[in-house]
């Protein structure tokens, strides 16, 4: 009854830690967040697309080059001209060889609306690479979320075994004891000591499984398999149906998964328009600076020089290519539409399955707490009538049993509610917001 009585308090410290959210599993969160490979990893994705859209915006300024040749030829070019109204002929002699050094200052006008949809582009990948983060974080914390509960419920199932052992212990001395005056057959002993082997057994492996929960907890956030992680000391009995208005409206505005496959209709039609700038006309200007020779008026040595251009390039006919070009992004397109309906419609019916497991596992608390109540009244009458000598001890084990069984599926109905919980928070696309 003591321990009732603690667990009870411990249960009434926990409903009021819980107000928000718990503590230990906000800190566990943020452990998870700090080491997980896949959250890392897509983070580095969205340094690579930040750095794509930086080169795609420099597309629109002047590029600079610079060259340099030199060359020898054996034979140089050779005029020779005789002239009726000259007496010397007139004769020209190339040079054998030529270098020189030039740079070019390049600005592009109009490229067909491909620097401009390149840009485009590469922003909405830069977005997509962000809600692809979110996306992982919120998968990855509701396994967090897993791996926490799962080891507060084994935690608490081995106190439970602990109960039930102490239980039978008592049952045990009481059997002993109407042995010894003689008020009982030495069967019901021997039938009360294999329970509690039984009992011990159980608690045994209750311990084990507590551990097994703690280690896989510890390797899932990154630390040392001797580190304690704090936890709660209970199941949080979620014994209201939380109410999530317009549940299904946040998440078709939060969920990732969304947004990425709005980006990718937008990728589409970027793309097509860069695929359809090819056959655009493209204009450009350009200033051509040179230091070569031989230089101007045939110096044979280094002269400088420059050049102003523009240049304008028209495609005029490519064979049909320009037209399956335009379909074949149309096409994307569409494609990329109909992907979007389709997460649409997983994600819709994700909510509503998730808040259907949702209300049901909170009724079932409710209703494993009502026969945990039963259980444990039961087998205070079963052990007050056997010690009146008015039923058997078969009647008390199976009492006990009852009880134990009540409360292990209160844990795992409270293990199962919380588990929802978080999956109806990963559903809209908000696991971790507190």
């Amino acid at each position: 009854m003591n321990r009732r009585m603690m667990m009870c308090c411990m249960l009434g410290l926990a409903l009021g830690v819980h107000a928000q959210e718990s503590v230990f599993l906000q800190q566990y969160r943020e452990k998870v967040k700090a080491y997980n490979q896949d959250i890392k990893s897509a983070g580095y994705a969205v340094s690579i697309r930040q750095e794509a859209e930086k080169s795609a915006k420099a597309d629109f300024l002047p590029s600079l080059s610079g060259n340099a040749n030199a060359s020898y030829t054996g034979n140089p070019l050779e005029l020779y001209r005789e002239l009726p109204s000259i007496e010397i002929p007139l004769y020209f002699q190339g040079r054998d060889t030529k270098y020189g050094a030039s740079v070019t200052l390049l600005q592009p006008v109009y490229s067909g609306g491909a620097l401009k949809a390149g840009l485009e582009k590469s922003r909405k990948e830069k977005e997509s690479a962000l809600y692809e983060e979110k996306r992982v974080t919120n998968d990855v914390l509701y396994q967090a979320d897993q791996y926490y509960w799962n080891k507060v419920a084994c935690e608490e199932m081995v106190e439970v075994a602990v109960g039930f052992k102490e239980s039978v212990a008592a049952l045990v001395e009481v059997v002993r004891h109407r042995v010894e005056e003689e008020y009982t057959d030495r069967n019901d002993l021997l039938m009360a000591e294999v329970k509690l082997n039984d009992a011990e057994f159980r608690l045994e492996q209750a311990r084990n499984e507590a551990e097994v929960a703690r280690l896989s907890m510890n390797s899932f956030s990154g630390e040392a398999s001797d580190k304690v992680i704090l936890t709660d000391s209970l199941v949080v009995p979620l014994t209201e149906v939380q109410v999530y208005e317009q549940t299904l409206e946040t998440a078709m505005a939060h969920r990732p998964e969304l947004r990425i496959a709005a980006n990718q209709v937008a990728i589409q039609q970027s793309a097509a328009r860069i695929a359809n700038s090819r056959y655009l006309p493209k204009l450009s200007v350009g200033v051509d600076g040179s230091y070569s020779s031989p230089g101007y008026d045939f110096n044979s040595d280094l002269d400088p020089n420059y050049m102003v251009y523009a240049k304008l390039s028209v495609p005029i006919f490519e064979w049909g290519k320009r037209k399956n070009t335009r379909r074949i992004g149309k096409l994307d397109v569409n494609r990329a539409l109909e992907n979007q309906s389709k997460v649409a419609d997983g994600v819709r019916l994700e909510v509503e399955t998730a808040y259907y497991t949702y209300t049901q596992a909170v009724r079932q608390v409710c209703l494993t707490e009502s026969s945990l109540a039963k259980a444990a009244t039961s087998e205070q009458l079963a052990m007050d009538k056997y010690k009146e000598g008015s039923i058997s001890i078969v009647e008390v084990l199976n009492a006990q049993m009852y009880h134990q069984e009540a409360e292990l599926n209160h844990i795992r109905s409270k293990l199962r509610a919380q588990l929802a919980k978080s999956s109806l928070e990963r559903a809209a696309g908000r696991l971790g917001e507190y």
